[in-house]
């Protein structure tokens, strides 16, 4: 039952921590890409996002949370290089394609 506890915890603080990435960082979408754009580069820059958030909690916050666990690990560096490269090619085509149209 305790374990079921810590778990929904876990869960709760997970929906918590991306309610506030999002919120901190949909001004940069915004920024980049006006009301009038097409929906398909919002989603391509949002999806950077979510990479960028999994990059974050990952390395940074899975190990500090109520569900601790052996295989808890961290990204290997080669992993989050190329999520950071993937996260960054994701929003440059974005912007391109946004300025193309």
């Amino acid at each position: 039952m305790f374990l079921l506890f810590r778990f929904i915890l876990e869960i709760i603080r997970i929906l918590i921590w991306m309610a506030i990435f999002l919120a901190v960082t949909s001004p940069v979408v915004t920024l980049f890409f006006p009301q009038s754009s097409p929906g398909e580069n919002i989603l391509l820059a949002q999806a950077a996002l979510f990479l960028l958030y999994f990059i974050f909690y990952r390395n940074r916050l899975q190990q500090s949370g109520w569900f601790p666990s052996k295989h808890n690990q961290p990204l290997s560096r080669r992993a989050t290089a190329l999520l950071y490269l993937s996260a960054a090619t994701c929003f440059s085509v974005a912007i391109f394609m946004s300025y193309l149209h």
